[in-house]
């Protein structure tokens, strides 16, 4: 094409990847419509429907006629909704200047970044990070700092390996817990820590608990919040509703925080995309206030998965997977497969892995760790049988 006929692209673009996990399921999808029976280990979505009492408040809000703008930062009711969320978990006195919601989680820790980064400030995350961290911290105009945690430490960061990331720019630190890839769980005593850091450091930290509700083994989530009456300024939390009642499409998420924060997150977004959809409002505030055997049983149902997930992985030559504390992936070493048959690194296996034997992973360059695959069990237990299956014939069939 004539340079003529190009546009000329912002120089930060030049620093952003497209998503590797939509990489991933657009050529499964396109291997599909060839007439291929593809095994998705791919999308980070539940496989549930939203549940029937989220739908019906939503057809409700439409045939009330509730299709208008709202505040920005969200309507009363949901915000109401947040707020009681806090108080009944951590005790908490907020009020809504404490909460704005969004058009997802992925919005708000966008608009998080944009309201306290200058160009140079840096903020630490521990790898493996969920893949748009970077990027977004990139496009606000600071510097992320990669720290990595291990497989023989569960993927779980503490304190003394995130401080080994700060410098005299550092503005924050990201953490997602449980994680997205490795269903790491940030444990209560060395989140406290984390949050003391964070404090005397004059760091913020942005907590994603996208995947609260899916901590396993007897374990419980914790929150940053359970410390925000002692360091109201040093951290957000990062709230979905997309994982936990399978409402991925319907685009509601939110950040907890100082009213300071939260009131410069809110005139970020009035020039945006303003409020979130309000029928996606009201369905948010019927998961909020509605019934947890809902969530209950996508719980129970990832525990089965899980618990046939993991060892059959580990029986598999050649991968190593740790068992996951929450959310719905598992993230095994493939490592001891480079080399073979020209694999050079995790993009290779993945490739090798749909080629060979149409089983969709995704590669773990996508969250700052080669060495690895992220397997999503947000799928029947049939599927990962049948996946797990091909994985191994094609694997044992490298030699």
């Amino acid at each position: 094409m004539p340079e003529s006929n190009r546009i000329r692209l912002a120089s930060r673009l030049s620093r952003v990847s497209p998503s590797k996990t939509f990489a991933v399921a657009a050529l499964a999808s396109e291997l599909r419509a060839r007439g291929v029976d593809v095994i998705d280990f791919g999308p980070g979505e539940p496989d549930f429907g939203t549940p029937l009492a989220i739908r019906v408040a939503a057809k409700r809000a439409i045939d009330a006629g509730y299709t208008r703008y709202t505040n920005v930062p969200g309507c009363d009711e949901l915000r109401d909704a947040i707020v009681r969320k806090y108080a009944d978990k951590y005790g908490l006195a907020l009020t809504k200047r404490n909460v704005v919601a969004g058009t997802g989680g992925k919005q708000e820790l966008f608009n998080v970044a944009f309201c306290i980064l200058d160009p140079g400030d840096e903020v630490v995350i521990p790898a493996p990070y969920w893949v748009s961290f970077p990027d977004q911290v990139v496009l606000a105009g600071g510097e992320p700092v990669f720290v990595q945690t291990t497989i023989e430490d569960r993927f779980r960061p503490t304190a003394a390996l995130i401080e080994s990331g700060f410098s005299s720019r550092t503005r924050a630190v990201i953490l997602n817990s449980p994680c997205n890839p490795s269903g790491a769980v940030v444990q209560e005593a060395e989140l406290r820590k984390i949050v003391e850091l964070c404090a005397s450091r004059g760091a913020l930290l942005i907590y994603d608990e996208t995947y609260e509700f899916f901590v396993y083994d007897g374990q419980r989530h914790a929150s940053v919040m359970s410390w925000f009456d002692e360091y109201p300024s040093s951290m957000v939390a990062i709230g979905s509703l997309s994982k936990s009642f399978a409402m991925t499409g319907w685009r509601l998420g939110y950040a907890v925080g100082h009213p300071d924060l939260i009131a410069a997150m809110s005139n970020l977004q009035s020039h945006s995309t303003s409020n979130p959809s309000s029928i996606s409002q009201m369905a948010g505030v019927a998961a909020l206030q509605g019934d947890p055997a809902d969530v209950r049983t996508m719980y129970e149902a990832y525990v089965e998965r899980r618990k046939w997930l993991v060892p059959a992985l580990n029986e598999i030559p050649g991968l190593e997977c740790a068992v996951p504390d929450g959310a719905f992936y598992v993230f095994p070493r493939v490592k001891s497969l480079f080399g073979k048959r020209g694999i050079r690194d995790s993009q290779d296996v993945a490739t090798y892995l749909l080629e060979a034997a149409a089983v969709a992973v995704v590669p773990g360059s996508a969250f700052g760790q080669d060495d690895y695959v992220r397997l999503s069990y947000a799928t029947s237990l049939e599927s990962i049988k049948e996946g797990v299956r091909r994985m191994r014939e094609a694997i044992e069939a490298l030699g």
